[in-house]
């Protein structure tokens, strides 16, 4: 179990090792709640500030509802939208919205109650006063396991790559646009809330050097 968490991270790190430079210390926290409101439609919400240059100013604000249909057990489809606002130093704010299709899929259950679960995302992006519809491909495989064989702590490790099909005016580029890692931890806070503190390591490619980000991640998910 331990070397499944460990591939996973690993694996996801190496475009990192290989060729970025330009590095940023960053913190995003991640609040989302999500229950169903009948046998099978899910409701989801999240808002996550993300604060940047050496933790210095809000860097990023997004905000993303969705409704998903639980298909069975394990696997549930959501459409959802995202508004995302980012300020980067020297340059203007932007405002990006953003529909999304979703599917949450098991991969693997194993013994000691190891999983493997993914998540595929559909992106649309706009971005406001400028032309060009912007389509991204995220997939996120995910590792979980109990620290210690019947505990509620859990080691957590996930990977995500995202692509773009194609290139717009206001920025978007064809090809991999960054890849995120992750590897904390999941602490039961009380009944249907758990806390995933950790480090992301998030690999944006340029077309010069390509930039790094250190985030000081925490993820607060509450589920009714």
């Amino acid at each position: 179990m331990r070397a499944c968490l460990c591939l996973v991270a690993a694996g996801a790190l190496y475009p990192t090792v290989a060729a970025a430079q330009n590095h940023d210390l960053q913190q995003w926290t991640l609040l989302s709640a999500q229950g169903s409101i009948s046998d099978r439609i899910v409701l989801y919400a999240e808002v996550q500030p993300r604060f940047t240059d050496d933790v210095s100013r809000l860097g990023q604000l997004l905000i993303r509802p969705a409704i998903g249909y639980q298909i069975d057990k394990d696997v549930t489809a959501f459409l959802g939208y995202a508004y995302v606002r980012t300020e980067l130093l020297g340059q203007r704010p932007t405002d990006e919205h953003r529909i999304f299709q979703q599917l949450n899929f098991p991969i693997y259950r194993g013994a000691g109650d190891f999983t493997v679960t993914a998540r595929t995302r559909l992106e649309q992006r706009t971005v406001v006063n400028a032309d060009g519809l912007g389509w991204r491909l995220r997939q996120q495989v995910r590792a979980e396991a109990p620290v210690r064989a019947g505990g509620t702590l859990r080691a957590i490790a996930w990977t995500e790559p995202f692509y773009n099909f194609n290139t717009t005016d206001w920025g978007q580029r064809r090809g991999f646009d960054q890849w995120r890692t992750f590897i904390g931890l999941g602490i039961p806070v009380f009944k249907g809330l758990v806390a995933e503190p950790g480090y992301m390591n998030q690999t944006v490619f340029l077309r010069g050097e390509d930039r790094v980000n250190h985030i000081m991640s925490l993820t607060m998910t509450y589920r009714w």
